[in-house]
């Protein structure tokens, strides 16, 4: 059975100079994850018998990195290696791997489907794979998957791709590159042709690279552990892919503002509870403000400021619990005074306030309105009367 694991979570930083494929992958994320023995183990979780699993040291202009490669004993000819969707499904879904890594693998081998399907012009379950459907190529992407898993990555930060240039020749004729189902696969992402006439960039590693779902701005980065995967074919530069597992460097002062203007949402939708959603969900602060819109649509603006790291969170609640379907991201930096917590013996008890140190070095001391309303709920008072007694033990 697959051997259990955990891992640390951090970002995922691709430098994809010379393009992106299955192998690069594999062979790199197996060496952030010390599993090269676990990918050996691969073609066994996935039942299929007479697959060698090889691992070279390949140079590659004087880069010393790692290449795996999957070989059959006996190769595929005819139509087994013209898998259609549902028969690569069915085996991932057999496999001996745990439920997170198959749906890593099956969402990845759902957009190459449906990228030949809209290329082809048929239904996705009519897709059938040639190069893709290949022993090699799905080891590739379900180890790749399961590295992914292993890892726990879930923020991904990503160079500009580089395709290639030139033509290249696959089962249904010759195609420019990036080939259709790759060049699909690609979209929204930034990319670059490069120098080299060749095949940089393969469906498979386009798929990968989809399913991680990159940002394509690079913030300050610590990097904590680095791989390379070499590939086949030399180039006059290092034809590998390098990865690098890193953790966010940010200042205190340096936050993200988060904005969004909505006209399609009532009010009591857009209160109190969604403002505290967004604090629990990692907002320093949170806040709406009515404005008029384009042809003098009353609306309203809601920002929330946080932390770079919370980016991708905050973006999904907001997303998920609003009507808006766009954000917009504005650096800022912000300026503190220094805090730090007490507390005030009043009549209805303790309240928590926080003392702020003024330029001056005077002290300013407030009561926290939320200790106060527990207090005033649990004596059945006003709120405003536990708060201005806490007011006068200020002193």
């Amino acid at each position: 059975a697959y051997p259990s694991f955990a891992y640390v979570m951090s970002i995922l930083r691709i430098e994809p100079f010379s393009g992106v494929s299955g192998d690069l992958f594999a062979g790199a994320l197996a060496q952030l994850a010390d599993a090269e023995s676990l990918v050996s183990e691969l073609p066994r979780y996935l039942g299929l018998a007479g697959v060698e699993t090889v691992w070279e040291t390949v140079d590659k202009c004087g880069v010393s990195c790692r290449k795996v490669s999957f070989v059959e004993a006996s190769p595929e000819t005819g139509h087994g290696a013209h898998r259609h969707l549902s028969d690569i499904q069915a085996m991932i879904i057999k496999a001996d791997i745990p439920e997170d890594a198959k749906n890593r693998a099956l969402d990845i081998f759902q957009y190459l489907g449906e990228a030949e399907a809209d290329v082809h012009g048929i239904a996705l379950e009519k897709v059938h794979f040639h190069e893709v459907g290949a022993v090699d190529s799905i080891l590739d992407i379900v180890a790749s998957a399961l590295l992914l898993d292993r890892l726990d990555v879930t923020s991904t930060i990503c160079d500009p791709v580089v395709t290639g240039k030139g033509f290249v020749e696959m089962a249904h004729g010759r195609y420019p590159i990036p080939a259709p189902a790759t060049q699909k696969l690609l979209q929204g992402m930034v990319v670059d042709p490069g120098l080299e006439t060749a095949e940089l960039t393969t469906p498979t590693g386009a798929a990968i690279l989809r399913h991680m779902k990159p940002s394509f701005s690079v913030p300050q980065l610590r990097i904590l552990s680095t791989a390379v995967a070499g590939a086949t074919k030399d180039f006059t530069h290092p034809n590998v892919l390098r990865l690098s597992l890193c953790e966010l460097v940010e200042s205190a002062g340096d936050l993200l503002l988060i904005q969004t203007n909505i006209d399609d949402m009532s009010g009591e939708l857009l209160g109190s509870d969604l403002l505290d959603m967004l604090l629990e969900a990692g907002a320093k602060d949170a806040w709406i403000g009515s404005i008029i819109m384009k042809r003098g649509r009353p609306g309203f603006k809601l920002e929330a400021l946080c932390a770079q790291s919370e980016k991708d969170r905050l973006s999904t609640a907001i997303l998920e619990n609003t009507s808006t379907i766009g954000l917009r991201y504005l650096p800022v930096t912000r300026r503190e005074l220094e805090r730090r917590a007490t507390v005030l013996d009043t009549e209805w008890g303790r309240v928590d306030a926080k003392e702020v140190v003024l330029s001056s070095g005077e002290i300013r001391v407030s009561p926290e309105y939320g200790s106060c309303l527990k207090l005033a709920q649990k004596a059945g008072a006003p709120v405003s009367k536990v708060y201005q007694s806490a007011v006068r033990q200020i002193k």
